[in-house]
Parts: structure tokens; C-alpha cells; sequence
């Protein structure tokens, strides 16, 4: 494929993704977000395997803001309750581990954030195919409870990546 060949197919997915994205309602979008985080997860990981730093950092950074400034900043922590909060922790915890890989080049904390996030995919993805409102939100009160206490807490993270870990975050809190 061309230089051009590939700036036009890069133009064209944005157009589809920005076409879809505008198209989505709530359950869509963060689905939509969250798939993105994976896909540039697996891109990144692949480009770690092939040593091709600029394509991981391109990859993982892109994945690190969606889920920053996609998901975790628009968070309603005052009247999203106990989701909220837990998706808050959880967030939180994969933009350390993201950061943690994209520096160390560690393929198993890619795989770690694919895992926590795979869950909690799986749940929108049961809210948008219909299943009824209050079953859907308790399972995903249930499935963020899950995945919040599968991951260490803040002091446990600040120790093990300095005090600062999750501060850099804060800033997003609703």
C-alpha cells in the first residue's frame, strides 16, 4: 500500500469511527470506547513483539487517551454512585498499567488491562442487546464490583509506582 493509499484508508476509518461514534447512544459508546482500547492494545502489543516503538507508542498513548479522556473523564462520580466509583478505581488502575507496559515494554500488562476491561465489555454489550434495565444494572454494579476488587488498591499501586501513581489522574475526577 501507498503513502497516499494508506493516508486515505486512515481517513476513511476515522470517518466511520467518528460516523459511528456520533450515531451511538450511551451503552454504544462506551462499547464503542472500550473496543477501541482493545484493539489498540492489541495493536500496540503487536508492535512490541515486531520492536517498532513508534507504532506501540502511537498504539498504547491512543489507547491511554481514549480511556482517560473517553471514559474515565466523563464519569459522573456524584451521581453515578457505587458504578461510578468502581469504574473510577478501575480506570484509574489500567491508565497505570498501560503507562506501566508502554515503559517497560511489558506485553503482560497489556494483557492484564484486556482482561479487566473484556468483563465489563461483555456487560454493556448485555445492556445493549435488550437485557432488562434492572437486571442489566445489577449485573453491571456485580461485574464492576468484580473487577474493583481484583485490582490492588491506591496505596498498594502508590507503593509499588511511587506516590504520585494515581495523582496525574485526579484531575478527572467529576
Amino acid at each position: 500500500m501507498t503513502t497516499l493509499q494508506s493516508r486515505a484508508a486512515s481517513a476513511y476509518a476515522n470517518v466511520s469511527l467518528d460516523s459511528r461514534a456520533s450515531a451511538a447512544g450511551g451503552a454504544d459508546l462506551v462499547i464503542l470506547l472500550i473496543e477501541g482500547i482493545l484493539d489498540r492494545i492489541r495493536l500496540g502489543k503487536l508492535a512490541m513483539q515486531q520492536r517498532d516503538v513508534q507504532t506501540k507508542l502511537r498504539h498504547l498513548n491512543k489507547a491511554l487517551e481514549i480511556l482517560t479522556e473517553g471514559l474515565r473523564a466523563h464519569l459522573n462520580i456524584k451521581s453515578g454512585g457505587e458504578i461510578a466509583a468502581n469504574l473510577d478505581d478501575l480506570y484509574a488502575y489500567c491508565s497505570v498499567r498501560l503507562l506501566h507496559a508502554n515503559l517497560r515494554n511489558d506485553a503482560s500488562a497489556l494483557d492484564e488491562v484486556g482482561e479487566l476491561l473484556a468483563p465489563l465489555l461483555d456487560a454493556w454489550n448485555s445492556i445493549r442487546n435488550g437485557a432488562p434495565s434492572g437486571a442489566a444494572v445489577e449485573a453491571l454494579v456485580e461485574v464492576t464490583r468484580a473487577l474493583r476488587s481484583s485490582v490492588p488498591s491506591v496505596p498498594s499501586v502508590q507503593r509499588l509506582y511511587g506516590a504520585s501513581a494515581y495523582s496525574s489522574y485526579s484531575s478527572l475526577r467529576a
